[in-house]
């Protein structure tokens, strides 16, 4: 927490206030300074006096609540000013609380102990937010993105490509004799190979690739700024990952193995990509999806890359 009291004697009170409620204090006596803690997003609660060099508490307040701090801080107005006109002044300017000098410590107490619960529900419902936010975008399974914001990310992403005019490229993932696993050994087996697939998919994957879950067990993965033989090593990667993996279920050994599909392209520049993104999309995935396709029936665990006259 943070102390801004130019008096050291009333800073040196109220530091031992918080001191003996457990909290790290910090302490300085003008209002600029202050503000500079604040900016580094590390204060959640600041007893302020109103009376400040260089910048009065209420100003402090009102440029406090203008910035945009990940959390919300609360902030107590220490004063020797108690008419009800000056108590309305400081909870417009953003206060939270206000208390007279000369106070009573125990009081200061127990109104930061107010601020704390308060603050403590805000994070909490930060928290919450968050989690719903991350589970918005991401399978449940696996944790990779979900179709809907994976298909999100690949339309910013052509729209970036059209725009710079770089090549960019797909690759459709099949898990082989997934449906013998299920049948064979259960749906909680068949959930182990996919976590297994998406976690070793990744792995093989370029920091700034996008990778998501396409439906059952079918990944899509996207590569930006990557030409068709790029595209071919990270696929031959991925495949050579997965073949390597072997799983036990109740004493029976499944080697993983999958079919890939992969669709390369490259986009001329163009200042206006917006037109034809969707369609381009479309494409895209067909093209993918009948690479994959060519991959099943030539054999299962290969690479195989789309291409307008047939496959190799």
């Amino acid at each position: 927490m943070l102390i801004v009291e130019d008096d050291p004697f009333v800073q040196k009170v109220v530091k031992k206030v918080f001191a003996g409620m457990g909290f790290e204090v910090l302490s300085c006596g003008d209002g600029a300074t202050a503000l500079d803690f604040i900016k580094n997003d590390r204060i959640q609660l600041a007893v302020v006096d109103w009376i400040l060099p260089e910048m009065d508490g209420l100003t402090l307040c009102r440029r406090v609540r203008k910035l945009k701090l990940s959390r919300y801080i609360y902030i107590i107005v220490l004063t020797s000013r108690n008419r009800k006109e000056d108590l309305v002044q400081a909870l417009d300017a953003g206060a939270d609380d206000y208390i007279a000098k000369p106070f009573d410590e125990n009081e200061l107490a127990a109104r930061a102990r107010v601020g704390m619960r308060i603050i403590q529900l805000e994070n909490k419902l930060i928290n919450n937010q968050k989690r719903l936010m991350k589970l918005a975008k991401e399978d449940p399974l696996t944790g990779i993105l979900n179709r809907r914001s994976l298909f999100d990310g690949i339309l910013k992403e052509i729209n970036r490509a059209s725009r710079e005019g770089t090549s960019f490229a797909t690759i459709l993932i099949d898990a082989d004799d997934f449906k013998s696993i299920n049948d064979t050994h259960g749906h909680l087996a068949g959930d182990m190979v996919l976590i297994e697939f998406a976690r070793r998919i990744k792995d093989s994957c370029r920091e700034y690739d996008l990778l998501g879950r396409y439906g059952g067990e079918e990944f899509l993965v996207f590569l930006p700024r990557t030409d068709r033989d790029g595209a071919i090593r990270v696929a031959e990667r991925i495949r050579t990952s997965l073949r390597e993996r072997q799983m036990d279920f109740g004493g029976q050994k499944v080697k993983l193995g999958a079919s890939l599909g992969v669709s390369p392209f490259s986009c001329e520049k163009t200042d206006r990509p917006a037109e034809n993104i969707e369609a381009l999309f479309d494409e895209m995935i067909k093209r993918s999806d009948y690479a994959l396709y060519m991959a099943k029936k030539e054999g299962k665990n290969r690479v195989v890359v789309y291409n307008p006259v047939g496959s190799e």
